[in-house]
């Protein structure tokens, strides 16, 4: 018996086409370069036989599992800007030395009806 052969019976993909599935998962992590490279992926298949009491028949079951690498983690900084009446914007930080009270370009773009803020 071969792995293509496992489920193919009922319609369904057979087990060497679940592995070829689960594989290519793996290999898009590997390439993604958000996961540490070195880590290491998996893919389990399990078979269980399950005998019948006459011995004429056996009953096989199988599943597979994959384990990726995860995602890699970071940070990032965001700056609360108070836009009066106690309403703030969050907004990435595009500098790290910035001064309380320095005026961000953003802040002096004209808003949706090409009206620029007060200075």
């Amino acid at each position: 018996m071969k792995l293509s052969d496992i489920g193919k019976e009922r319609e369904q993909q057979s087990l060497q086409e679940l592995f070829e599935v689960e594989l290519e998962k793996v290999i898009e992590n590997i390439m993604d370069k958000r996961t540490y490279p070195g880590d290491k992926r998996k893919i389990q298949i399990n078979v269980i036989v399950v005998p019948k009491s006459e011995r004429d028949k056996l009953r096989l079951t199988y599943d597979i599992k994959t384990t990726l690498a995860p995602i890699m983690g970071g940070e990032t900084n965001l700056d609360i800007v108070g836009q009066g009446y106690g309403q703030y914007e969050i907004r990435p930080s595009i500098s790290t030395s910035r001064i309380p009270g320095q005026v961000d370009y953003r802040d002096v773009l004209p808003d949706d009806d090409g009206v620029y803020p007060e200075a």
